[in-house]
Protein backbone atom coordinates (compact mmCIF):
# COMPACT_ATOMS: atom_id res chain seq x y z
CA UNK A 1 0.00 0.00 0.00
CA UNK A 2 3.56 2.42 0.93
CA UNK A 3 4.55 1.92 -3.17
CA UNK A 4 0.57 2.51 -4.21
CA UNK A 5 0.63 5.86 -2.58
CA UNK A 6 4.35 6.75 -3.45
CA UNK A 7 3.96 6.22 -6.92
CA UNK A 8 0.56 8.38 -7.07
CA UNK A 9 2.91 10.99 -5.09
CA UNK A 10 5.83 10.44 -7.75
CA UNK A 11 3.78 10.06 -10.55
CA UNK A 12 0.85 12.91 -10.44
CA UNK A 13 1.63 15.79 -8.25
CA UNK A 14 4.63 17.59 -8.82
CA UNK A 15 4.42 16.54 -12.60
CA UNK A 16 0.90 17.32 -13.10
CA UNK A 17 1.56 20.92 -11.99
CA UNK A 18 4.34 21.15 -13.85
CA UNK A 19 2.27 19.62 -16.82
CA UNK A 20 -0.19 22.57 -16.26
CA UNK A 21 2.41 24.82 -17.46
CA UNK A 22 2.77 23.80 -20.55
CA UNK A 23 2.56 26.44 -23.44
CA UNK A 24 -0.30 26.60 -25.75
CA UNK A 25 -0.08 24.42 -28.80
CA UNK A 26 0.75 26.21 -32.56
CA UNK A 27 -3.35 27.36 -33.68
CA UNK A 28 -4.84 26.57 -30.97
CA UNK A 29 -7.21 29.45 -31.25
CA UNK A 30 -7.85 28.86 -34.71
CA UNK A 31 -9.51 25.59 -33.84
CA UNK A 32 -13.04 24.88 -33.38
CA UNK A 33 -14.64 24.74 -30.30
CA UNK A 34 -16.05 21.33 -28.79
CA UNK A 35 -19.73 21.24 -29.46
CA UNK A 36 -21.29 21.59 -25.86
CA UNK A 37 -22.91 17.87 -26.17
CA UNK A 38 -19.45 16.26 -26.97
CA UNK A 39 -17.79 14.14 -24.52
CA UNK A 40 -14.64 15.24 -22.90
CA UNK A 41 -12.97 12.37 -24.25
CA UNK A 42 -14.03 10.88 -27.59
CA UNK A 43 -13.58 7.60 -29.23
CA UNK A 44 -9.95 8.64 -30.38
CA UNK A 45 -8.66 10.01 -26.65
CA UNK A 46 -10.41 6.46 -25.05
CA UNK A 47 -7.94 4.50 -27.77
CA UNK A 48 -5.55 6.68 -26.84
CA UNK A 49 -5.66 6.28 -22.82
CA UNK A 50 -6.31 2.40 -23.73
CA UNK A 51 -3.45 2.05 -25.65
CA UNK A 52 -1.35 3.73 -23.47
CA UNK A 53 -2.12 2.54 -20.19
CA UNK A 54 -1.78 -0.77 -21.62
CA UNK A 55 1.52 -0.60 -22.25
CA UNK A 56 2.12 0.96 -18.58
CA UNK A 57 0.26 -2.32 -17.18
CA UNK A 58 2.51 -4.50 -19.83
CA UNK A 59 5.30 -3.14 -19.35
CA UNK A 60 5.11 -3.63 -15.13
CA UNK A 61 4.07 -6.79 -15.21
CA UNK A 62 6.56 -7.71 -18.03
CA UNK A 63 9.10 -6.55 -15.99
CA UNK A 64 7.93 -8.52 -12.31
CA UNK A 65 7.57 -11.36 -14.78
CA UNK A 66 11.42 -11.24 -15.71
CA UNK A 67 12.50 -11.13 -12.03
CA UNK A 68 10.25 -12.99 -10.48
CA UNK A 69 12.54 -14.88 -8.30
CA UNK A 70 10.76 -16.54 -5.34
CA UNK A 71 14.26 -16.54 -3.29
CA UNK A 72 14.35 -12.60 -4.38
CA UNK A 73 11.37 -11.25 -4.52
CA UNK A 74 11.63 -7.90 -3.19
CA UNK A 75 14.06 -7.48 -6.03
CA UNK A 76 11.26 -8.18 -8.94
CA UNK A 77 9.02 -5.70 -6.45
CA UNK A 78 11.71 -3.12 -6.62
CA UNK A 79 11.93 -3.40 -10.30
CA UNK A 80 8.07 -3.70 -11.05
CA UNK A 81 7.53 -0.51 -8.51
CA UNK A 82 10.60 1.60 -10.68
CA UNK A 83 10.02 0.25 -14.13
CA UNK A 84 6.43 1.75 -13.38
CA UNK A 85 7.30 5.13 -12.72
CA UNK A 86 10.13 4.83 -15.32
CA UNK A 87 7.13 4.69 -18.14
CA UNK A 88 4.85 6.60 -16.30
CA UNK A 89 7.16 9.51 -16.59
CA UNK A 90 8.09 8.85 -20.27
CA UNK A 91 4.46 8.65 -20.99
CA UNK A 92 3.68 12.54 -18.93
CA UNK A 93 5.90 13.65 -22.20
CA UNK A 94 3.01 12.45 -24.43
CA UNK A 95 0.65 14.44 -22.81
CA UNK A 96 2.39 18.00 -23.21
CA UNK A 97 0.50 17.94 -26.60
CA UNK A 98 -2.46 15.70 -28.11
CA UNK A 99 -2.03 16.00 -31.84
CA UNK A 100 1.71 17.29 -31.51
CA UNK A 101 4.80 15.75 -31.79
CA UNK A 102 7.29 16.17 -29.09
CA UNK A 103 9.73 17.47 -32.18
CA UNK A 104 7.35 19.95 -32.61
CA UNK A 105 6.22 20.86 -28.92
CA UNK A 106 9.84 21.32 -28.40
CA UNK A 107 12.20 19.48 -25.89
CA UNK A 108 12.63 22.46 -23.75
CA UNK A 109 10.01 24.37 -24.25
CA UNK A 110 8.42 23.04 -20.18
CA UNK A 111 11.55 23.88 -18.16
CA UNK A 112 9.03 23.30 -15.16
CA UNK A 113 7.98 19.71 -16.28
CA UNK A 114 11.67 18.29 -17.22
CA UNK A 115 12.92 19.94 -13.40
CA UNK A 116 9.68 18.11 -12.07
CA UNK A 117 10.77 15.21 -13.88
CA UNK A 118 13.83 15.03 -12.75
CA UNK A 119 13.28 15.87 -9.04
CA UNK A 120 10.28 13.05 -9.29
CA UNK A 121 13.22 10.62 -10.47
CA UNK A 122 15.70 11.61 -8.22
CA UNK A 123 12.91 10.55 -5.64
CA UNK A 124 12.60 7.46 -6.84
CA UNK A 125 16.37 7.05 -7.13
CA UNK A 126 16.52 8.05 -3.35
CA UNK A 127 13.55 4.94 -2.83
CA UNK A 128 15.71 2.54 -3.84
CA UNK A 129 19.04 3.55 -2.08
CA UNK A 130 18.29 5.65 1.01
CA UNK A 131 18.01 3.26 3.54
CA UNK A 132 15.00 4.74 5.55
CA UNK A 133 13.07 4.92 2.40
CA UNK A 134 14.46 1.18 1.59
CA UNK A 135 12.77 0.75 4.87
CA UNK A 136 9.54 2.16 4.04
CA UNK A 137 9.33 1.11 0.54
CA UNK A 138 10.53 -2.41 1.10
CA UNK A 139 12.80 -1.69 -1.90
CA UNK A 140 16.78 -2.96 -2.38
CA UNK A 141 19.03 -1.28 -3.90
CA UNK A 142 19.17 -2.29 -8.43
CA UNK A 143 22.50 -2.59 -10.16
CA UNK A 144 23.21 0.08 -13.47
CA UNK A 145 21.91 -3.44 -16.02
CA UNK A 146 18.32 -3.08 -13.96
CA UNK A 147 17.60 0.49 -14.38
CA UNK A 148 18.82 -0.14 -18.22
CA UNK A 149 16.36 -2.70 -18.32
CA UNK A 150 13.75 -0.53 -16.87
CA UNK A 151 14.69 2.22 -19.30
CA UNK A 152 14.30 -0.08 -22.50
CA UNK A 153 11.17 -0.71 -21.05
CA UNK A 154 10.19 2.28 -20.89
CA UNK A 155 11.31 4.81 -24.19
CA UNK A 156 8.17 2.42 -26.33
CA UNK A 157 5.38 4.42 -24.68
CA UNK A 158 6.87 7.19 -26.30
CA UNK A 159 7.46 6.16 -29.48
CA UNK A 160 3.50 4.47 -29.49
CA UNK A 161 2.67 8.14 -28.64
CA UNK A 162 4.32 9.69 -31.23
CA UNK A 163 2.94 6.82 -33.97
CA UNK A 164 -0.32 7.25 -32.98
CA UNK A 165 0.09 11.46 -33.07
CA UNK A 166 1.01 11.01 -36.58
CA UNK A 167 -1.31 8.61 -37.30
CA UNK A 168 -3.92 10.31 -36.08
CA UNK A 169 -2.98 13.98 -38.18
CA UNK A 170 -2.53 11.52 -41.34
CA UNK A 171 -5.85 10.96 -40.53
CA UNK A 172 -7.56 13.59 -40.10
CA UNK A 173 -5.36 15.86 -42.88
CA UNK A 174 -3.67 17.88 -39.99
CA UNK A 175 0.02 17.02 -41.40
CA UNK A 176 -0.36 18.71 -44.36
CA UNK A 177 -1.75 21.55 -42.34
CA UNK A 178 0.82 21.57 -39.32
CA UNK A 179 3.85 21.58 -41.87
Amino acid sequence: PVQILWTNLITDGVTAVALGLEPAERGVMRRSPRTPGAPLLGRTGLVSVALLGGYVGLATLFLFYVYADPADADRARTIAFCGLILVEKANVLNFRSLTAPLAEVGFLSNPWLLRAIVAMLALQVAAVYAPPLQELLHTVPLDAVDWLVMLAVSVPVIVVGEVWKRRQRIATGEAESAA
